[in-house]
């Protein structure tokens, strides 16, 4: 769906442009090239954009230490669960076309999924369970709010001690849930069934839809599953972080990853920024034209989980991940992004849009303010120690340094 309307409606306190001086860019340049040092992070690269147009990027470090190549800004991240946001996109313009409902329980679009069961008893020490039927369906906006019960082996101890593949999938069609579908907030593979939807109701390969609804609409050419063979000169070596030393893995000669919703794109910092700069504007693309509705945005946008919070993860692989996500017991969740609940002086605004992928890339969408950002890093475990310092010093001196023309 592409609207034909240029009207671009957008509240009154996002109209400002914001920007930063040309001192201020040297002055969060510098922040960061100390903290890349301190913390001998092998690479990483910062943006900032309002509504309009990207007003800060910068590259720092390698993003091929082996070799010595400095990192430049139009290198290529795998960008893994940034992909969800886009997935739940991709659904929010099945629902505004009035081809799904939120409501809709998934097996009514999934005619061959099995019923979702639930862990009952679980024993730790040869990881053996028993499961029972779940007593609700799993509907399309628990998947998107994920408040399906599904998980991950790397936050959800009984999937990683019953050494089940990274969805926690017994097979292809057959899930185990942490809890009843709707009783609390769980990360997890959810997206994944929110691609399948994509797939079975708009009768496309989710690249295709994402490329005819998104990326071309957008102008992002440069995300994708499959990095061609002539761009693979600027995809990140990525790493993993052993006690204070990275370790770094050969880069592979191609990246061919399956289109699942949950993971698996690919993207430059410059090409995501058209995509949050569609929430920055309300639905609409770089051109004025609207891709989806302001009332959709709103939808999206707003608290979608009721009084339930998104809960801090447990550590389950401390090699892949850390307990996350921050802002666990204030944020709550809209339908593909956690919401940010809290204030603090020089950070994002209440109800601003945010999630990360596992290589520790982040971005949030502030939209009372007029500004996103990006942090596009590329190591193991998520949510480490390091990457946390750094990413928190760049909002600060995002905050404490931006104008408003």
């Amino acid at each position: 769906m592409f609207l034909s309307s240029a009207l671009l409606i957008m509240s009154s306190s996002v109209v400002l442009a914001q920007d930063f001086s040309e001192d201020a860019k040297k002055e969060i340049t510098d922040i960061l090239d100390r903290s890349q040092k301190e913390f001998n992070i092998p690479g990483f690269v910062a943006l900032v954009t309002n509504s309009e147009a990207e007003i800060y990027a910068e590259a720092f470090g390698f993003s091929d230490v082996a070799n010595k190549t400095p990192m430049q800004v139009d290198n290529i991240f795998a960008i893994a669960s940034m992909t969800k946001p886009i997935t739940s996109t991709a659904a929010m313009i099945l629902v505004e076309d009035g081809k799904v409902s939120l409501e809709d329980p998934i097996s009514s679009h999934i005619e061959d999924s099995s019923p979702f069961e639930i862990f009952d008893e679980f024993d730790f020490v040869n990881g053996t369970y028993t499961a029972e039927r779940a007593s609700n369906e799993v509907t399309i906006k628990q998947l998107l709010t994920h408040t399906s019960g599904l998980a991950y082996n790397f936050n959800s101890k009984e999937i990683a001690a019953a050494g089940l593949p990274l969805t926690g999938a017994i097979s292809s069609d057959r899930f185990l849930l942490q809890h009843e579908p709707g009783e609390k907030w769980t990360y997890g593979p959810s997206t994944n069934l929110i691609g399948d939807l994509v797939e079975k109701v708009s009768g496309k390969g989710l690249l295709k839809f994402m490329e005819d609804e998104i990326f071309t609409p957008l102008g992002m050419a440069e995300t994708f599953y499959t990095v061609p063979q002539n761009s693979m000169n600027r995809v990140v070596t990525t790493h993993t972080k052993i006690g204070g030393n990275f370790m770094e893995r050969p880069k592979p000669e191609q990246i061919i990853q399956p289109e699942e919703g949950h993971g698996g794109l690919s993207s430059t910092a410059r090409d995501y920024a058209k995509f949050m700069r569609l929430y920055l504007r309300s639905g609409a693309v770089d051109s004025g034209e609207n891709l989806l509705s302001p009332e959709t945005i709103k939808l999206i946008t707003t608290n979608s989980i009721g009084s339930l919070k998104a809960e801090l993860q447990p550590e389950a692989m401390p090699n892949l991940s850390k307990a996350f996500p921050q802002g666990a017991g204030i944020d709550t969740w809209g339908l593909g992004f956690q919401i940010s609940e809290s204030q603090g002086k020089d950070k994002r605004a209440p109800g601003s849009l945010s999630w990360a992928g596992l290589f520790n890339t982040k971005f949030w969408i502030d939209r009372k303010r007029n500004i996103a950002a990006l942090l596009l890093m590329q190591y193991l475990p998520f949510e480490d120690e390091s990457h946390l310092v750094v990413l928190d010093r760049f909002e600060e001196a995002i905050y404490s340094r931006l104008r408003s023309d």
